[in-house]
């Protein structure tokens, strides 16, 4: 039996389910040092924990469970109700057709319109801007698992109100799929990589939300449960309207694992060690931070 939703991650002693050999991101004296601002190098790797083995070299895929990686990180409080916003209405409307996946480099992304005059930018790397045109700053990055089951206790937590200030024009939200799990870690890790690889396979930003919700709506249980399989990943995807034979190729064939494996080591040199991670202007948040709606837009706001 796993965690339920909500419960804190790591397991907590008696409570069941696999712990990770290490616990939260040490954090120095004086808070979390501040990433790099976007569009600038990052730095040459991050700190670890005392006794955390050393990073492997860039061009590997993050480490197993049991050579010292997949640490997944619940930012997300016990027992705290999801907070919905009155009068909100997240509606999807797609310019386009069906958002397929295409071949190769030369796809085109679409951007998508979002009901209350925000766009949902899909990018080259596989994560998504969603926000209204002209917003710049503050910049909400999130990093994301999609078999982690403390991300999908973030998402249900905290999705509503990031689009609500997305759709208000008062954050650039941007949401950055990876891969946290090494190969170690199965059956996590093939399930990371094929829900990665399939949603870099629709091009059309509103799309991609409404695949995303689905995703997360079908996540496995656990860690060890298996999911996410093909026929699956294209089930989940037939009442969006993505059915063309293009994008059924492309989930199929898992024709995007390499470039998630490619921008999740990525990732995780410049310093994301576990998921669900955030980070406000380059400054990656604390878990008090997380805890709820109310202190993560207070987080944000903060920064604007």
């Amino acid at each position: 039996m796993g965690n339920p939703p909500n419960a804190p991650w790591p397991p907590q002693p008696g409570q069941g389910g696999q712990q990770p050999p290490y616990g939260p991101p040490h954090v120095p004296p004086g808070g979390p040092a501040p990433g790099p601002p976007p569009g600038q190098g990052w730095p040459a790797g991050p700190s670890y924990p005392p006794g955390t083995p050393p990073m492997p070299p860039p061009g590997t895929p993050p480490p197993g469970r049991r050579g010292g990686g997949g640490l997944v990180i619940a930012l997300v409080g016990a027992g705290l109700a999801l907070v919905l916003v009155a009068g909100v209405v997240f509606a999807l409307l797609v310019r386009g057709d069906d958002g397929g996946g295409d071949g190769g480099g030369d796809r085109q992304l679409r951007v998508g319109k979002i009901a209350g005059g925000a766009e949902a930018t899909p990018l080259a790397d596989g994560s998504l801007v969603m926000a209204r045109p002209g917003v710049t700053s503050p910049v909400v990055d999130i990093y994301e698992d999609f078999a982690c089951p403390p991300c999908g206790a973030f998402d249900r937590k905290h999705d509503p109100m990031l689009k609500q200030l997305a759709v208000e024009g008062r954050a650039k939200v941007v949401f950055h799929p990876m891969l946290i799990f090494g190969e170690g870690t199965r059956p996590a890790h093939d399930n990371s990589l094929r829900a990665a690889a399939a949603l870099r396979c629709v091009t059309d930003g509103a799309h991609w939300l409404s695949y995303q919700d689905a995703l997360y709506a079908h996540q496995p249980a656990t860690e060890s449960t298996p999911g996410y399989k093909a026929e699956e990943l294209l089930a989940y995807a037939a009442p969006l309207g993505l059915t063309s034979g293009e994008f059924t190729s492309c989930v199929k064939s898992q024709r995007y694992a390499a470039g998630v494996r490619t921008v999740s080591q990525g990732y995780i040199s410049s310093g994301i060690q576990g998921t669900p991670s955030v980070r406000v202007n380059g400054r990656t948040l604390a878990q008090s931070d997380t805890e709820s709606p109310d202190a993560l837009r207070r987080a944000i706001e903060a920064a604007s």
